[in-house]
């Protein structure tokens, strides 16, 4: 059995562009090796490779099984892709997952001649659908039935036979669509294999490192940086109307801190690696885990520097969810760990300064602990970056007044982006329900980044709330010496001009050395990074 994996483009990549390594790819390929399947590896991102270099693979090149993930926003390309595999290899199964897969399976049925949609937790899944393709067996029958016994105090659910194999979506043969239900989480996420960077071209990304330099990162030349990739946990505790992400049906999870010294430490002893980037949805929410994980960061002395991605008031929150109060230098000495530990930028969305638009937004916090925050980061050292929502139905000039003078107060220019509506969040269904997305498919091909207005779902003209957020956004930026040009006011990460490390010479040298607006400042803007 003949099988590839996609790896898709986000960025433009390329080899001259900035490469980031696939963490969700990274595991899956790596469970599947590790169970007896080996495959070919088309990546599209390092290669740069165009869409004429892609069709002219599937011509060349056939396989059996076909997999591959993306995010909502790349929609466009996935269904390109599947549909020029099936003309050229019409009996090829198709696989499809991540995001893309799991949030509108529907779409892609309709428009695709996709044959499986993988959603939720991918490894143990794809594993059995090959087991399946392999015996010629169908999807709705047992696929291994000692799965249950072995890996029953795991989190692995046995596959009942007439349920078939959980976590897909197929096309059966009558071409009936066919959902087995949801898989449940894997339990002990430290149970998976680190992912084997060698899979992919990992010299080209550690090159592009070098090149571009570690996001976040202003302790090393560009040259000294080898940064790295590393999940840390899965998933979120909250539902914030705007997001999604792949793990939205799964419980939080997170590793253990001697897991992730572990795979730390593998990749230093392999890759040299000295920066690593906690590519979670949510890493941190509640102090007291954070702090047991950073103090074993600290007791490893890994002398390594690290990003992540926290809640907006995990330092912010003067009391718990009971009502109980949390000393402010219990909060601070949190921040100081950090800094302590390695961290070099804490990337936590404040999303808006409108308590009203925090509420609609589902975010459980309120500005004045945003603010708390910010103030305790910057006592501490601690580099930090802020992102925020424009767009929502309750917001007017006063809303954006309200955030854009909370970010001018505190010095801190956030990564701004218009509200995008995607498929299963509360927002898609506000915008489904009241009009204002008619055609799915037509709104999901057009749809790009958040930075590119999409959909106006307030009362104001669509010109009014650009021209009142890039209004804003330009006396923001005025404030930083005009460090960014007016192309790159709403392509960019976010800074603090208060923050230890980011001073108005390091940020002139950042803006002058990068070409392309994501490595532009902090990279902060990923759909689903900050929470």
């Amino acid at each position: 059995m003949k099988i590839l994996f996609i790896n898709p483009s986000l960025r433009g990549g390329g080899k001259s562009g900035h490469l980031f390594l696939s963490v969700g790819l990274g595991y899956v390929m790596t469970y599947v090796r590790k169970h007896g399947y080996n495959f070919d590896l088309l990546d599209i991102d390092a290669g740069g490779y165009d869409n004429e270099y892609v069709e002219k693979y599937f011509i060349k090149n056939k396989f059996d099984v076909i997999c591959m993930g993306s995010i909502v926003t790349h929609y466009k390309w996935m269904k390109w892709c599947i549909n020029t595999i099936k003309k050229y290899q019409p009996e090829a199964t198709v696989i499809v997952g991540n995001s893309v897969g799991g949030s509108i399976p529907e779409v892609l049925f309709q428009k695709t001649k996709v044959d499986i949609v993988v959603y939720g937790e991918a490894e143990v899944t794809i594993k059995e659908v090959f087991n399946a393709i392999k015996l010629n067996q169908p999807f709705g029958e047992i696929v291994e039935p000692h799965v249950a016994i072995q890996h029953a105090n795991k989190g692995y659910p046995a596959t009942i036979k007439g349920l078939g194999i959980p976590g897909i979506i197929y096309r059966a043969k009558n071409n009936q669509i066919v959902n087995n239900g949801k898989r449940k989480a894997v339990k002990n996420i430290d149970d998976f294999p680190f992912p084997d960077w060698d899979l992919f071209d990992v010299q080209t990304y550690l090159e592009s490192g070098k090149r571009h330099g570690a996001s976040h990162s202003w302790f090393y030349k560009p040259e000294e940086a080898i940064p790295m990739p590393i999940n840390t946990a899965r998933g979120c505790v909250f539902k914030c109307t705007f997001c999604h992400y792949v793990y939205w049906h799964d419980p939080y999870r997170h590793r253990s801190a001697e897991n992730v010294i572990a795979e730390i430490k593998q990749n230093q002893k392999k890759y040299n690696a000295n920066f690593f980037n906690f590519w979670d949805e949510l890493s941190f929410h509640k102090i007291g885990p954070a702090s047991k994980f950073v103090d074993e960061l600290i007791k490893a002395d890994l002398k390594i520097h690290w990003t992540c991605a926290i809640r907006a008031d995990l330092m912010g929150r003067d009391q718990d969810t009971k009502g109980n109060p949390i000393p402010r230098k219990k909060r601070l000495d949190l921040a100081k760990k950090f800094v302590e530990g390695g961290c070099v930028s804490a990337g936590y969305s404040l999303e808006s300064g409108s308590d009203e638009i925090l509420k609609a937004m589902n975010k459980k916090v309120k500005s004045k602990y945003f603010e708390e925050q910010v103030q305790i980061c910057r006592e501490a050292g601690l580099v930090t970056n802020t992102s925020i929502v424009m767009g929502y139905p309750q917001e007017t000039p006063e809303t954006i007044k309200e955030t854009m003078t909370q970010c001018e107060k505190l010095k801190v220019y956030p990564s701004t982006g218009f509200l995008l509506p995607l498929p299963e969040t509360g927002m898609w269904n506000y915008a489904i329900e009241n009009g204002h997305i008619k055609d799915i498919d037509n709104y999901l091909t057009q749809i790009t980044e958040r930075q590119d207005f999409s959909l106006n779902l307030t009362k104001m003209s669509e010109e009014q709330l650009k021209s009142e957020t890039i209004q804003w956004l330009e006396r923001l930026n005025k404030t930083f010496g005009n460090l960014l040009n007016k192309g790159n006011l709403l392509k960019t990460g976010g800074y603090d001009k208060h923050s230890k490390h980011q001073n108005t010479k390091e940020r002139k040298i950042l803006v002058d050395r990068n070409t392309t607006t994501r490595e532009t400042l902090n990279y902060a803007t990923q759909e689903g990074t900050m929470r």
